[in-house]
């Protein structure tokens, strides 16, 4: 008797809650791997995304914390709801890895991660923040870069204004006396913009409860994050001039805005301090919690089905297993052909078209893409359709092809491509992304690039 009690006494240890969450992450993760590669290829490999190692731990740690003071309480039967919400959710995730959107498919990928929850567990606000938390792994933040460019343009511009340095500026180039300063990408202050809207929404998520004081917090470290870009951007320019651009700041300029940052981060932090009226992990609000309990088999079961039947990796599976049995002899010897072609990336296969007037001036080939690689689509954004070295003098649309007219030197050329999903083709992206897209809700993603170049 004593052994069997000290089992359970043993088994009440185990902090099941944590572990079952845990188990769920993996899951959602090794289905949809291509989903992460797409992640790592986007995001963890970009300096503006340098944050996301830390992002993934960060919400362990709050479902951990969460776990001690018993937010997280499964679920003792089914909840129809929360069983609709995911199994919607899973089928975006379907729709979208099909059409190849990649903010479809991320937002859904976190979506299914949101979801999963409250399926396995006891709904509360809490539970969500730590996944909600991950959408700093992303990386569709880049969409704010125009916008926050051109603000960042019009604020150093008027902060200019009270120096007695003259300014020029014509689009994102700022012309004074010692040189030109381009307000790029990188200077649109996303970076910044991010670690804020991260360490603020965790901040108030902690230590603030009140919505005022939250919303207060909020703004204020939005824009200090601006504010501290659009300083650095104005004191490089300055330092440039007084330097004449020989600084080393003008090289390793990224590092500056770190040191302006910094200090500001621990202002608003010291702030925050005297805002705070809250503090969900206070040890002394833990109470015992019973962990002996297990989650119902009926809803892991159920979850388990919704998430496997969408995953990406059942896809590639089927992809890979139908591409190994397609017929490509040509490959080897297109790829090691020299001569024109476009730059195109992530392609399942390649064909070069025989054109019947059989003219050495001409090359035909098309790219076939299975959809088993959510980057290999002939809509993305890394494929070069003009060979290296042209340049383009004109564009139209002619029998639904998109031509382009190019020349090198004394050569003229001419470059046609059209789009192809289901045996139907279309001159333009636009109109062969929403055919995608609705071809994506059959499970339709077998795509073609149609490339021809002909020299004049």
């Amino acid at each position: 008797m004593n052994i069997n009690n000290n089992n359970k006494t043993s088994l009440s240890n185990i902090n099941k809650p944590f572990i079952a969450l845990i188990a769920i992450f993996l899951l959602i993760s090794v289905l949809n791997i291509p989903i992460l590669i797409t992640l790592w290829r986007h995001g963890f490999d970009d300096g503006t995304y340098s944050h996301a190692f830390l992002i993934p731990f960060i919400s362990l740690y709050l479902y951990y914390q969460l776990s001690l003071i018993g937010k997280l309480q499964f679920r003792e039967k089914i909840s129809i709801p929360f069983t609709l919400l995911l199994i919607a959710c899973c089928y975006l995730l379907f729709i979208t890895t099909n059409a190849q959107i990649s903010i479809g498919y991320w937002l859904s990928f976190l979506l299914v991660c949101l979801a999963s929850i409250p399926m396995i567990y006891r709904f509360s606000w809490q539970m969500l923040f730590p996944t909600a938390f991950l959408i700093f792994i992303f990386p569709f933040w880049g969409i704010l870069t125009p916008i926050l460019q051109n603000i960042s343009v019009a604020a150093v511009t008027f902060i200019m204004n009270f120096t007695e340095v003259p300014t020029y500026v014509e689009g994102q180039l700022v012309t004074i006396p010692a040189g030109v300063f381009e307000i790029a990408g990188g200077c649109s202050g996303l970076r910044y913009l991010i670690v804020s809207l991260a360490i603020s929404s965790l901040f108030i998520f902690l230590y603030i409860k009140n919505v005022k004081r939250a919303v207060i917090f909020f703004i204020v470290a939005i824009l200090g994050s601006l504010l501290t870009n659009w300083i650095r951007i104005t004191a490089l320019i300055l330092i440039g001039e007084y330097s004449n651009m020989e600084s080393s700041l003008m090289e390793d300029h990224n590092t500056f805005g770190w040191y302006l940052y910094i200090p500001f981060m621990f202002l608003l932090f010291r702030w925050g301090n005297s805002l705070a009226d809250n503090d969900l992990f206070d040890l002394k609000a833990k109470t015992k919690i019973n962990w002996a309990e297990t989650p119902n088999k009926v809803v892991i079961v159920s979850l388990i089905i919704f998430l496997v039947l969408p995953s990406t990796i059942l896809k590639t599976a089927l992809s890979s297993s139908v591409t190994n049995n397609v017929v490509t002899k040509q490959i080897a010897a297109i790829e090691n052909d020299h001569s024109i072609k476009p730059k195109v990336h992530y392609y399942t296969s390649i064909e070069k078209v025989e054109l019947t007037n059989n003219d050495a001036k001409s090359r035909y080939y098309i790219y076939h893409f299975d959809g088993s690689n959510l980057d290999g689509k002939p809509s993305f954004y890394g494929n070069k359709l003009i060979p290296e070295g042209w340049n383009v003098t004109g564009q139209l649309i002619e029998n639904n092809w998109t031509v382009y007219t190019l020349i090198k030197g004394k050569k003229a050329a001419t470059v046609l491509v059209k789009y192809e999903i289901d045996q139907k083709t279309t001159a333009q992206l636009t109109p062969f992304k929403m055919k995608r897209l609705i071809k994506a809700i059959k499970g339709v993603s077998n795509t073609k690039l149609h490339w021809q170049f002909q020299l004049n």
